[in-house]
């Protein structure tokens, strides 16, 4: 199967096709005239499924354009690893699957103009299978498809016959931790100052090095220690799955005074008795 780089685009994850050679920079162009009024929520879901056990969520999938859609619902695993690089693998393969666990209903729709379904999603998680005590992930592709129009092959006696194929996709990735699984450990394995002639930043890395996924939140208190004044920088949330790492960048706020300062990075991870934290000081 062809690896494709997942790309996460504000909450709804549009996808470059399996079936297609179009690049991910020419969908997500694409897309925003395409599937204008197309939209599916939520782009993220979470469980915490008891091996032997079962649960069940809903994703909405709403047509609000002026023409019919058809879309066909299916399930993709996917790994991340290294800094967040990402790639499509066939259902069951991945190390932490999920997609062998996961069933939808239904799992293809037609919708009229202005029309929405909800999609059951089931996940059934067994008990004698060891990687069930595991976290695992999938991703849930929901993908429009076209009906391919007649082509006149003029005097040739056999027709080209009708196909279905892909237009644009939407994902919804899906996590899950069992209960066995601890909070994850998240450690700052990285937080320096960067200066270039046309930007200042603070870079932070991350790593899971636990066995659970994680969801975080991470952001960045500045203090000028010549005046005393702090200022708290944009907060940054994401999920973070065992092995990953995460890098981010925050850029100094604008206008802001020459002098000393220091700054210290926190992450929050879910742990109900920890946070991490780390510190730099350095002269702009």
């Amino acid at each position: 199967m062809k690896k494709t780089i997942l790309s996460l685009i504000a909450c709804v994850c549009i996808l470059a096709s399996q079936a297609t050679e179009i690049k991910l920079s020419q969908v997500a162009e694409e897309a925003s005239t395409v599937n204008a009024g197309v939209a599916v929520s939520p782009a993220h879901i979470y469980f915490d499924v008891t091996p032997g056990e079962s649960a069940v969520s809903n994703v909405t999938l709403n047509n609000d354009t002026d023409k019919q859609n058809s879309f066909k619902v299916s399930f993709n695993d996917f790994n991340m690893n290294g800094y967040g690089k990402s790639e499509f693998l066939a259902p069951g393969t991945g190390d932490h699957s999920l997609s062998k666990w996961i069933n939808v209903s239904p799992s293809f729709v037609d919708l009229k103009p202005g029309e929405k379904v909800e999609l059951t999603v089931t996940v059934m998680v067994p008990l004698d299978d060891p990687a069930a005590n595991k976290a695992a992930w999938a991703v849930m592709l929901i993908e429009q498809t076209e009906e391919r129009k007649t082509i006149d092959p003029g005097t040739d006696i056999e027709k080209i016959a009708f196909g279905v194929i892909p237009s644009f996709a939407f994902g919804v990735f899906m996590y899950q931790n069992p209960p066995n699984v601890a909070v994850s450990s998240v450690d700052i394995i990285n937080f320096q100052f960067d200066k270039n002639e046309s930007n200042s930043t603070l870079k932070i890395d991350v790593e899971n090095i636990g066995d659970g996924i994680s969801h975080c939140t991470v952001y960045v208190d500045l203090t000028n220690l010549q005046t005393g004044e702090t200022e708290k920088m944009v907060m940054k949330r994401f999920t973070i799955v065992p092995g990953l790492k995460r890098a981010f960048t925050f850029g100094l706020p604008e206008g802001i005074p020459s002098g000393q300062y220091s700054a210290v990075s926190v992450l929050d991870f879910g742990s109900e008795e920890e946070l991490k934290a780390a510190e730099i000081e350095f002269n702009l």
